[in-house]
């Protein structure tokens, strides 16, 4: 009788402290990683006058401790979704705030195929502008060879410093998307006075 007591006891507690352990892991799990609130950003960027690939956006807030930065990164047709750091997932947005609105691009060459420092101008095809505005050289190891190539960078260096890029924007609750998050990035861009 005992015995059939205990075994009724045990298997009792067996459901509530299955369920009091699932709630220990599902609460640990909920105190993980606080993702931000954000909000859909859309917008596109033009160099030129004509959609630019792989050029990198990044959002940094204007007013300290209102917002976190959020990157994203152009397609083929200009057009780049926001990701906000600390946790954010990939393309849902930012948080709202004032922010001051960065872009950069680079690519690797060998040295040997650094191209030539001007091209015609899109819009005006007798005016010359510059296929790339900074240029370093480096190297990398690959096993036991050292690999020198030039990392070139396609836009202006205004546009990639918060106090010279020259553009802001207000991210609000809800979609933000439209002419707000449209920029448009000129060859002969020099800084704020220049657009």
């Amino acid at each position: 009788m005992r015995q059939k007591i205990l075994q009724r006891w045990v298997s009792g507690l067996f459901p509530l402290a299955l369920v009091v352990s699932i709630g220990f892991v599902t609460g640990g799990c909920s105190g993980g990683l606080k993702r931000p609130l954000v909000h859909p950003v859309e917008g596109r960027v033009t160099f030129d006058g004509e959609p630019i690939e792989g050029v990198g956006v990044s959002f940094s807030p204007m007013v300290p401790g209102e917002g976190v930065a959020a990157f994203g990164k152009t397609l083929g047709d200009g057009s780049f979704r926001l990701t906000s750091t600390h946790g954010g997932l990939a393309g849902a947005g930012a948080m709202t705030g004032e922010y001051a609105v960065m872009f950069q691009k680079f690519i690797d060459v060998a040295p040997d195929a650094v191209p030539l420092q001007t091209k015609p101008a899109a819009a005006d095809a007798t005016r010359q502008v510059p296929r790339w505005f900074s240029r370093q050289e480096t190297s990398r190891r690959e096993g036991v060879t050292t690999i020198r190539y030039v990392i070139l960078g396609l836009l202006p260096e205004a546009y990639a410093k918060a106090d010279t890029s020259g553009f802001r924007a207000t991210v609000v609750q809800g979609r933000n998307t439209g002419d707000a998050f449209t920029f448009h990035l000129q060859s002969d861009y020099e800084g704020p006075g220049d657009r």
